[in-house]
C-alpha cells in the first residue's frame, strides 16, 4: 500500500492523504537479553513469549511496523507497502490522530491512519441496474438500463494486544471510527458538518487506489474466550524498565482483548462534479483514473 504517494483530498480532485511521520511518545523498545536455551531462541526468533511470560512484555511479537522495515531489517519503501489502511487529508486529519492533545487517538499518525496488522477479509461489489418492462402478450420481459454504482465495501479485520503499544493502537483505532460516524455538533465551530471523509488504500494502486468513502457502520467485536490485559490509554511508554511494563502508569486504564474482531462497512462516494469532469468508460477500463480513486 502507498502510504507517500500522491493521491485523493476531501475536493472532487481527489489529491492523495498523508500524514505526519511523528512518533505518539512511544519509548524504544526496551532491550531483551539473549535467550537462555535453545528453545527460547526459537520462541524469541518467531517473536513468541514463553508460555508462563506475561503478554505484556517487551518480548511479546510485535505485527505493528512502525519504523517500515522489512523482514531482514532493512528499510521498506513505505510505496511498497500493500497493507490495508484507512486515512484521511492532513486537514481533516489534523483534527483526529495527527492532533498531539489527542493522546487517544494520537498513536495512528505513526502510520497515518489506520493500519489493518493482519490482512483482513473485505467484500467489493459492483452493480449495474436494469429495470424490467412487461409487455402484453409476451413470454420474457424487456429489461432496460437505469445505472450503475459501487456497492458498500465490508471490511473485517482482527487485531491483537500483545504488549501495551498494541493495546493503544487498539483503542485508537476503535475511537477513530467512533468518531467517523458521528456529525459536528454543538459548541463545535464546525457544527452542522456531516461526519468525515476517509480513504481506503492496499493490495496496490490498481485494487484500492485511495477510494473516498464515510464509513457507514463500525462494530468491534469482544470476545469472551480470551485474554484481557489492563492498557494505560492516553498515556506514553517512557517510564519501561526491562522487559517490565508499568500499567498504572498516567492514562485510564482500560481493559482491552489479547484478540478481537473490526468491522466496518464503507461506501465510496465521489462529487457530481469529479464525475462529470473525469469520467469516460474508455478511461476507466485502461486504469487512466486511478489517480482519482474510481472504482
Amino acid at each position: 500500500m502507498s502510504n507517500l504517494q500522491q493521491g485523493p483530498s476531501s475536493n472532487s480532485n481527489n489529491v492523495t492523504p498523508d500524514g505526519v511521520g511523528q512518533t505518539a511518545g512511544f519509548a524504544q523498545a526496551a532491550q531483551v537479553n539473549a535467550p537462555a536455551t535453545a528453545s527460547a531462541a526459537r520462541l524469541a526468533g518467531a517473536g513468541l513469549a514463553g508460555g508462563a511470560v506475561s503478554v505484556l512484555q517487551d518480548i511479546a511479537g510485535r505485527v505493528f511496523n512502525f519504523d517500515w522495515m522489512g523482514a531482514n531489517g532493512t528499510p521498506l519503501d513505505p510505496e511498497a507497502d500493500w497493507r490495508v489502511r484507512i486515512s484521511m487529508v492532513p486537514a481533516t486529519a489534523a483534527l483526529f490522530y495527527n492532533n498531539q492533545s489527542n493522546a487517544i487517538m494520537y498513536p495512528l499518525s505513526q502510520t497515518r491512519g489506520v493500519i489493518f496488522p493482519y490482512t483482513p477479509t473485505m467484500t467489493v461489489s459492483h452493480a449495474a441496474r436494469y429495470g424490467p418492462t412487461t409487455l402484453t402478450h409476451s413470454n420474457y420481459s424487456s429489461y432496460f438500463y437505469e445505472g450503475s454504482e459501487v456497492q458498500s465495501i465490508q471490511l473485517s479485520g482482527d487485531f491483537t494486544v500483545q504488549n501495551v503499544e498494541e493495546g493503544q493502537y487498539l483503542m485508537a483505532t476503535v475511537q477513530f471510527f467512533r468518531a467517523c460516524t458521528k456529525m459536528f455538533f454543538g459548541n463545535s465551530p464546525l457544527a452542522g458538518t456531516p461526519p468525515p471523509l476517509v480513504f481506503l488504500s492496499g493490495f496496490g494502486d490498481a485494487y484500492l487506489p485511495y477510494v473516498p468513502c464515510v464509513v457507514t457502520n463500525f462494530s468491534h467485536t469482544m470476545p469472551g474466550d480470551v485474554d484481557y490485559v489492563k492498557t494505560p490509554v492516553g498515556s506514553s511508554l517512557d517510564n519501561v524498565v526491562g522487559n517490565q511494563i508499568n500499567t498504572n502508569m498516567a492514562g485510564r486504564a482500560t481493559m482491552l482483548p489479547t484478540m478481537s474482531t473490526i468491522s466496518i462497512t464503507l461506501q465510496p462516494v465521489y462529487s457530481r462534479r469529479n464525475i462529470a469532469d473525469n469520467f469516460t468508460l474508455e478511461k476507466f477500463s485502461a486504469g487512466a483514473l486511478i489517480d482519482r480513486g474510481f472504482l
